[in-house]
């Protein structure tokens, strides 16, 4: 598939498998708005370039975070036109961390596991212990609780929650999305006390295995650039970037 198909497609999928609470359409771009949890569902996405003036749809959207109460936010990916990132130059946005999506194939040795002790968990819909547990070991801002439980609620398409206890105590979580034949990887967290004994890695082999038993043959994932432990792990799982991107904010 041509780079720019594919990174159209990882696009779709990941705008639907973190939905928003709020959505508007502006000719090609996508203005979400989620009460302030995570930069996806807090920031204009641009599927295309549209037709309409670039500096009328940014005055749009700047109209539209302030009514929200947020600060205006892009998410410049290689779908965005470059007319925007001069626009946002011109008008003092400032250049946020660069992330990473990445993807692999599911194949036999990305899930192998051996046995470690936990208890392991799959659900297919939020459970409240886990949610708190995250919320507790992220740590999770309060405000954002009730945001982060709407949106996973709000998620469309088929979700695997998979945590590991430690009898029982929280070790860590992750959430997958089944879409197409692709598992979207989200939510990736290992409780403080657990890091550095691999867990992430059992976590992402757990996880995939249950895409795999979901019909997923394919999983993609977004890792911040500089968050250095998680792309090593994600490397030895055989993720490889497709594309970046980077959020554009106001002062």
């Amino acid at each position: 598939m041509p780079a720019n198909d594919l990174c159209r497609l990882l696009e779709e999928l990941c705008l639907t498998a973190w939905p928003a609470l709020k959505t508007i359409h502006d000719d090609g771009w996508l203005l979400r708005f989620s009460q302030g949890h995570s930069g996806r569902s807090n920031s204009v996405t641009c599927l295309s370039a549209g037709v309409l003036p670039v500096a009328d749809k940014v005055d749009r959207a700047e109209a539209a975070y302030t009514r929200e109460g947020l600060p205006p936010r892009f998410r410049i990916t290689p779908l965005a036109p470059g007319a925007l990132t001069a626009e946002l130059d011109r008008r003092g946005y400032l250049r946020q961390e660069e992330n990473l999506v990445q993807a692999a194939d599911i194949t036999p040795a990305s899930l192998a596991v051996a046995d470690d002790g936990l208890r392991w968990r799959v659900d297919t819909a939020p459970p409240p212990d886990m949610l708190a547990a995250y919320a507790q070991a992220l740590p999770l801002a309060p405000r954002e609780v009730e945001p982060m439980r709407r949106l996973l609620d709000a998620i469309a398409m088929p979700t695997l929650y998979v945590s590991a206890w430690d009898g029982g105590r929280y070790a860590g979580s992750a959430l997958g999305v089944a879409d197409r034949d692709w598992l979207g990887v989200y939510k990736v967290l290992v409780a403080p006390e657990q890091r550095g004994q691999g867990l992430s890695r059992r976590l992402l082999a757990r996880l995939s295995a249950a895409g795999a038993q979901a019909g997923a043959t394919r999983a993609y994932l977004q890792v911040g650039g500089a968050n250095h432990p998680a792309l090593a792990t994600y490397a030895r799982a055989g993720f490889a970037t497709v594309y970046r991107y980077q959020y554009r904010q106001t002062p």
